[in-house]
This record gives structure tokens, C-alpha cells and sequence, in this order.
């Protein structure tokens, strides 16, 4: 998840860090997945935006 975390804005990480932190104090297991969840979505984004912005500086090129 190290590489994924590269991925993404300071604000993400601001709030991908406090989803983890709130998954320690989750009261049930829904609440937990909830979070991860989350979090899983944050960064497929960041992948999502990371392909888009590639895809872009190759048309640029070519």
C-alpha cells in the first residue's frame, strides 16, 4: 500500500490517514469495511487518474 499512498494528493493522504486511523476505533466490523472501503476507492481514483494523466502526456508527445 506503500506505492499506492504515492499515488495520491496531500489532501487524500490527510484523509486516507484518518479513515485508517477511525478503523481502530470502528465498534463493529461493518464499520471497519465501511472505512476500507473507502479508503479502496480514494486510491483506485488515484490510479484511475494517474492512467488518465499518462494517457494524455503520450497523445501530447505523439
Amino acid at each position: 500500500m506503500v506505492k499506492e499512498k504515492e499515488l495520491l494528493t496531500e489532501e487524500e493522504l490527510k484523509i486516507v490517514d484518518k479513515l485508517e486511523a477511525e478503523m481502530f476505533y470502528a465498534p463493529t466490523r461493518m464499520h471497519m469495511n465501511f472505512y476500507k472501503n473507502e479508503i479502496q476507492k480514494i486510491i483506485s481514483q488515484a490510479k484511475r487518474r494517474k492512467q488518465i494523466l499518462a494517457k494524455c502526456s503520450n497523445e501530447a508527445l505523439v
